[in-house]
């Protein structure tokens, strides 16, 4: 939204406040001949892929803290550091009854368990990834923590 609404705005200031032969300045403003109709699009389209390319960089800056995020906490009492609960809307069984049929659970996805999020932000995982998020998840080491917790 910053980009989508701030861009256009810092466009209008630089065309304004810059002298014509400063080498930054449009030849043919359309809108309200003050900026380029294009311009509005670009910013309102760009926010996204700038949005993540943000979250991008900040995860990679953060890679190097995650080691040491982990290490100088202490244990997560929701998950006991498994990193996964059980899913709430399963029970953590992983499939329910509806109209007297079971169904896999399509919060967790049948595995009867999900992120835990009270201790996320020690991971240093960026919680818009969705893909790594599920793939975390998936991961044989999260499923063997917990099933060592059931046991």
């Amino acid at each position: 939204f910053a980009t989508a609404v701030g861009g256009p705005l810092i466009e209008i200031r630089l065309i304004s406040s810059l002298e014509p032969g400063s080498g930054y300045h449009y030849t043919a403003p359309d809108f309200l001949d003050l900026i380029p109709l294009w311009i509005c699009p670009v910013y309102f389209l760009g926010g996204p892929a700038v949005g993540n390319l943000a979250r991008g960089f900040w995860a990679a800056l953060g890679d190097s803290n995650r080691d040491q995020a982990v290490t100088s906490a202490e244990e997560c009492k929701s998950c006991r550091d498994t990193r996964a609960v059980p899913c709430p809307n399963c029970d953590g069984q992983g499939s329910y009854v509806t109209y007297n049929r079971s169904v896999q659970c399509t919060s967790c996805s049948g595995r009867g368990f999900v992120i835990c999020r009270t201790c996320f932000d020690r991971y240093g995982d960026d919680p818009w990834d969705l893909d790594a998020i599920r793939e975390l998840m998936d991961a044989d080491e999260v499923k063997g923590k917990v099933e060592r917790e059931k046991g």
